[in-house]
C-alpha cells in the first residue's frame, strides 16, 4: 500500500481528524506552558537551575500521582468527556497565572502549585488521549495514526516554541500563559463535536479494585512490565533533557528567551522529520528493534549536546535528540496498547502515562544536580544511564536468541 493511501484510510476516521485538529491548540497550550514556566521559574529566583527542577519535580509528583487513576478513568467514563474537563481545568488554572505575573502579584509557590495542578491533570488526561486514538482507528492502523498525532504535535510544538520566545521578549510572561489558556479553551471545541463514546470497558467495581487489577495485570505480563521500565528511564534520563534547556540556553549558550524558543523548536523539527520516517515504518514488524534503536540513538545525541559550547551545534543536536525520540515513542505507544487486551488498555495506558511524570521528576533530579556540577553534566549523566541501559537490554536480549537457538540446535540433533 502506497504511502498517500496510509494517510486517506487513516484520516477517513471523522472522530480522528477531530481528535488530530484538537491536537493542534493543544500543543500550542504545552509547549507555551512548558516555555515560560522554565522562564518564569529563572526569573523568580536569580538563574536558580535547583527551583526550575523543583517546580518542575512538583510538576512531575502530580503527573505521577494521578495518571494510574487517569487509567481507570478512561476505562469507566467517555473518554471524551475525560478530556473536556481535565482541559478546561488546564485552561482557568493558567489564566489564574497570567493574571497574577500581569498584576504583579506572582509568587514562587503559586508557580509551584500550579505546576502541581498541570501535571495531575495531565496524568489524568493521558491514557483518555491515547485510547481515544486506538478507539478512532483501530488496531491495525493504529501506528500510522500515532505517527499523524506526533506529527501534529511536533509541528506545533516548533512553531509555538519560536512563537512563545518571541511573545515572552516583546509583552512578557503573561502573555505566554493567556496564549496556553485560550488555546486549551480551542481544543476544546474540537473534542466536544466528537461523536465516539466508549461507555468503559469495566464493570461496577471499585475505583481501588480498578487500580490493583491493572497492577496484576501488567504485573503478569513480562512484554508489559520491560516496556514501562524502559519507559520510565527514557522519560527521566531522556526526555528530562528538555526540562534543562532554559537553564541551558541563559548559562552556556548565553541566549535569551528567543534563542530558547529556536532551541525547542528545532526539537519539534526533528522530531517531525522522525514522523515521517515512522509513518513509512508503520508496517515494520520489528518494532521492539525500531525502539532500542531511537533509544540509543537518543543517549548518543543527548551526550553529545551536553558537552557542546555553541549554540548552532546545540541547534543541529537538539534536532538529533527529537528525531530519536519519536520512534521510541511511535514504537512503544503502538506496542503497548497492541498487547493489552481491551478491557485493561486504559489502565495500562494509566501507567504509560505515569512514566512521563518522570520527565519532570527527572528534571527535579537534574537540577539538583545541576546546582552542584553544572547543567551539562547533569544532562551528561542521564544520557549515560540510558545507553548503559540500553545496551544491557540488547545484549539480554541476544543472549536469549542465542540461548533458544542452541536449544534449537540440540533438539534437533536428540531428533536426528
Amino acid at each position: 500500500m502506497s504511502q498517500i493511501q496510509k494517510i486517506r484510510n487513516t484520516l477517513a476516521a471523522r472522530d480522528f481528524r477531530l481528535l488530530l485538529l484538537s491536537t493542534f491548540p493543544g500543543v500550542i497550550g504545552e509547549v507555551a506552558d512548558f516555555i515560560a514556566q522554565g522562564w518564569l521559574v529563572l526569573s523568580l529566583t536569580q538563574d536558580s537551575a535547583l527551583w526550575v527542577g523543583i517546580v518542575s519535580g512538583a510538576r512531575g509528583a502530580g503527573h505521577i500521582g494521578f495518571a494510574i487513576l487517569g487509567g481507570v478513568l478512561a476505562d469507566r467514563f467517555p473518554r471524551k468527556l475525560v478530556l473536556v474537563n481535565l482541559r478546561f481545568l488546564r485552561a482557568v488554572t493558567l489564566a489564574i497565572l497570567a493574571i497574577l505575573i500581569l498584576t504583579g502579584n506572582v509568587e514562587l509557590w503559586h508557580v509551584l502549585i500550579i505546576a502541581f495542578i498541570q501535571g495531575s491533570a495531565d496524568g489524568l488526561m493521558a491514557p483518555s488521549f491515547n485510547g481515544l486514538i486506538y478507539d478512532t482507528v483501530g488496531p491495525t492502523k493504529l501506528m500510522n495514526a500515532i505517527a499523524y498525532v506526533l506529527a501534529a504535535f511536533h509541528i506545533t510544538w516548533a512553531i509555538g516554541s519560536v512563537l512563545t520566545g518571541h511573545l515572552i521578549s516583546s509583552s512578557g510572561i503573561w502573555v505566554a500563559y493567556a496564549l496556553a489558556s485560550v488555546a486549551f479553551l480551542i481544543s476544546m471545541v474540537f473534542l466536544k463535536i466528537m461523536q465516539t463514546s466508549n461507555t468503559g470497558q469495566v464493570g461496577e467495581e471499585s475505583i481501588l479494585l480498578n487500580l490493583i487489577q491493572g497492577f496484576k495485570y501488567v504485573a503478569k505480563s513480562t512484554p508489559l512490565r520491560a516496556l514501562l521500565l524502559l519507559s520510565v528511564l527514557t522519560e527521566a534520563f531522556g526526555f528530562s533533557y528538555l526540562i534543562m534547556l532554559p537553564v541551558i540556553a541563559k548559562t552556556v549558550l548565553q541566549v535569551g528567551p528567543t534563542g530558547l524558543g529556536y532551541l525547542t523548536a528545532a526539537g519539534g523539527i526533528g522530531s517531525l522529520i522522525g514522523t515521517a520516517v515512522v509513518a513509512a515504518l508503520s508496517d515494520y514488524r520489528n518494532k521492539w528493534k525500531l525502539l532500542t534503536i531511537g533509544t540509543l540513538s537518543a543517549g548518543v545525541s543527548i551526550l553529545l549536546f551536553a558537552t557542546s559550547p555553541w549554540y548552532e551545534l546545540s541547534l543541529v543536536l537538539v534536532g538529533f535528540i527529537g528525531f530519536s525520540l519519536v520512534s521510541y515513542d511511535a514504537a512503544i505507544n503502538t506496542l503497548l496498547q497492541t498487547i493489552s487486551i481491551d478491557e485493561m488498555r486504559g489502565r495500562v495506558l494509566g501507567l504509560y502515562g505515569m512514566t512521563w511524570g518522570f520527565t519532570p521528576a527527572g528534571g527535579f533530579a537534574a537540577g539538583s544536580i545541576a546546582n552542584i556540577t553544572g547543567a551539562p553534566v547533569a544532562i551528561g549523566l542521564g544520557a549515560t544511564i540510558i545507553l548503559t541501559y540500553t545496551l544491557a537490554v540488547i545484549a539480554r536480549m541476544n543472549g536469549s536468541q542465542t540461548r533458544a537457538q542452541e536449544t534449537l540446535a540440540g533438539t534437533d540433533k536428540e531428533s536426528t
